[in-house]
């Protein structure tokens, strides 16, 4: 039994470190040395180290990380985290407000919320009866990431909320670095011969989706909140809502500011842009609400927008310089992106001799070609792009780059996905991507390898354990155990999962070899038409074109892939360590869906991502959003403007019970 001044000395430990955390963070400001609050937390750790009944879910030592996952859960959105409209000038803003006033017949100017815009990972917090319970990514709106061990890390989250709360309330708001913070990272990652990293926003979203919390917690992550999925009880404001939550204890910006109509706004934007390079964090742009709460219902929203707010994005700096030439580089999904090398140019703040230029179409619209005056900009301030091309002032012209049919790096073919603009290596073995390729070919649409994570995936490789993906099958137990956070039980695991994964089926082997615009669900095509492997590769274009949803695009990535030395080569030595996958395992009778293009939405008592692998299995393909080429829609309680599209548009409706007997 726990002496009663032990349970007394650990309570107010945690009300302290909570009330320093709350004014640090809340408030910008500190009571207290660094070493007096680590003194505190020291007393607190070692408190509940010799008396573990003490540990509570929200206590403060809880911020440390904790065992590495092998995959994010899913997380349900509802309502749904929507995107923000754009407004590029004052005349569209005014259009803007024009529109709201109309609708709502409103004569006097609009009050609105003008926040700045933060660049960072859009995150909800879950709080049932004040305490954090579960966190995660706004993913594609609807269906998110669980990041919980990840943001019980964060400093800047209470775990536990400084007023008494019945019931849940779900807080959204952006994970970000501060400025100072960033840069005080990358040098201490420079002084380690650690690589920098290049922005605050890419870097904040890594290193929240960490599947080891325990490198999320050594990051100074901070979060900020600009909402709540629902109206609090008695909140009737966005002004008042920012209060309500600061008083809670959560971090909200001091920079939110009121206006009354056009001017006022128009001001405040050009205000915080004047003052940006002051602000704590990187902003690129403001965003734009109307403050009252029952204006806001009003309006309503559309499929991905609200339409009652709007994020109006400051302009990007730009200057002119020369295009000396355009290389190539392969990134770890094997995207190939064009880039622009420049004579050097100082714009916004930074001296730049590399710029991209996205794509192929892209570089086709601007017609950028080597010898060109171009301009070059900072897309939302941060990655430097070749805007447009000015030509040649001797009116010649260089040639126009063409994209290559083989990799740059590894030889391997390049296809461009269907309906979209990239260019990819297929080689699942090119140095480039290998580190991706092993963790796609572990995941669990794929093999479904458990224990073969991105850090493995990234030690295999970057120890020259693996070249090729075969080379897994043949890693050895001592290998293994040498390897960090692994030993002998969990490299024997490893090898128990490796093994088994030989059985597999052709659907998960074709889906594993990561072919561009070949997932899970064509892979299913697949599987359902060809008897096994062998057949598959040897299939001409015309046979692929024969199964149901496959394209000419998609058919002549196949055959290219199953055809050229490179990648042909990965399959075979695959199949020398054991591979034989069979296919045609489900007949058309067995796949109850099969052509169907169905969407979930609503409550369902399935995780979202354990129905979506049944209704593709059933032969559906699943999407997020309702269109007309939807066929059906399955809703569950608290369905939304989903299953109102669905009514309008006259699809066919189903609950969760009628699809599981459907696909039964």
């Amino acid at each position: 039994m726990i002496p009663e001044r032990v349970n007394a000395e650990a309570e107010n430990l945690r009300k302290l470190i909570r009330y320093h955390n709350g004014i640090y963070y809340a408030e910008d400001r500190s009571e207290i040395s660094d070493g007096e609050y680590d003194a505190l937390m020291l007393r607190l750790i070692e408190l509940e180290s010799q008396w573990p009944e003490l540990s509570t879910e929200d206590s403060p030592t809880h911020r440390v990380g904790s065992q590495p996952l092998s995959h994010f859960p899913s997380i349900l959105w509802d309502p749904p985290m929507l995107s923000l409209d754009n407004v590029f000038s004052a005349e569209e803003f005014g259009e803007f407000d024009r529109r709201i006033r109309h609708e709502l017949q409103l004569e006097e100017d609009i009050v609105y919320s003008v926040e700045p815009k933060l660049d960072g990972l859009a995150v909800a917090l879950i709080y049932r009866n004040g305490v954090l319970l579960r966190a995660g990514t706004r993913g594609d709106g609807s269906d998110g990431e669980d990041v919980t061990p990840n943001v019980r890390t964060l400093r800047s989250i209470p775990l536990k909320l400084s007023s008494n709360l019945s019931g849940d309330l779900i807080v959204r708001g952006e994970v970000i670095f501060s400025k100072d913070d960033f840069h005080k990272m990358n040098r201490e990652r420079k002084s380690r011969g650690l690589p920098s990293f290049v922005n605050p926003r890419n870097a904040a979203s890594g290193s929240l989706r960490q599947l080891d919390s325990r490198i999320t917690a050594s990051r100074p992550l901070c979060f900020i909140a600009y909402g709540t999925a629902r109206w609090p009880a008695g909140i009737t404001s966005q002004h008042s809502l920012f209060d309500f939550l600061g008083r809670l204890g959560i971090p909200v910006n001091p920079y939110n500011s009121v206006c009354r109509g056009v001017d006022e706004v128009e001001n405040a934007y050009h205000r915080l842009e004047e003052n940006r390079d002051a602000m704590p964090w990187e902003i690129d742009g403001v965003v734009i609400k109307l403050n009252g709460a029952s204006l806001q219902t009003r309006m309503g929203t559309l499929s991905r927008f609200p339409r009652w707010a709007a994020a109006w994005k400051f302009k990007a700096e730009e200057a002119v310089t020369r295009l000396i030439d355009i290389e190539l580089q392969v990134g770890r999904t094997g995207k190939l992106t064009p880039v622009a090398k420049l004579e050097p140019v100082f714009v916004g703040g930074v001296t730049v001799s590399s710029a991209t230029l996205h794509n192929e179409d892209e570089l086709r619209r601007k017609d950028a070609r080597p010898g060109d005056t171009v301009i070059v900009r900072r897309a939302g301030d941060v990655i430097p792009e070749v805007a447009r091309s000015l030509g040649r002032s001797d009116g010649e012209r260089g040639k126009r780059f063409e994209f290559p049919l083989n990799c740059p790096v590894c030889g391997g073919p390049v296809a461009r996905e269907e309906d979209a603009s990239a260019h990819r290596c297929m080689n699942p073995s090119c140095p480039a991507k290998l580190r991706e390729s092993l963790f796609h070919w572990g995941a669990r649409d794929a093999l479904d390898i458990e224990g073969l994570g991105t850090i493995l995936a990234e030690q295999l490789a970057d120890k020259d354990l693996v070249g090729d993906v075969s080379d897994l099958y043949t890693l050895t137990l001592p290998q293994l155990a040498a390897l960090d956070r692994m030993g002998e039980k969990s490299a024997g695991n490893l090898l128990s999962e490796l093994e088994k994964s030989l059985s597999t089926s052709l659907q998960r082997f074709i889906t594993g070899l990561g072919i561009p615009g070949i997932g899970r669900t064509v892979s299913g095509l697949l599987s359902g038409r060809f008897s096994d492997l062998h057949e598959l590769m040897d299939a001409g274009v015309d046979e692929f074109l024969a199964a149901p949803g496959i394209g000419p695009v998609l058919a002549d990535n196949l055959y290219r892939f199953f055809h050229e030395k490179i990648t042909r080569g990965v399959v075979d030595r695959l199949l020398n360590v054991g591979f034989n996958p069979q296919g045609r395992g489900d007949d058309d009778e067995c796949r109850p869906l099969l052509g169907l293009t169905l969407v979930f939405t609503g409550g369902i008592s399935i995780p979202r991502s354990e129905a979506r692998i049944m209704a593709e299995k059933a032969g559906a393909k699943v999407t997020g959003s309702v269109s007309k080429n939807t066929d059906i829609v399955v809703a569950g309680p608290r369905a939304g403007d989903k299953l109102q599209k669905a009514l309008d548009l006259g699809l066919e409706i189903i609950s969760e019970d009628e699809f599981l007997n459907r696909i039964r």
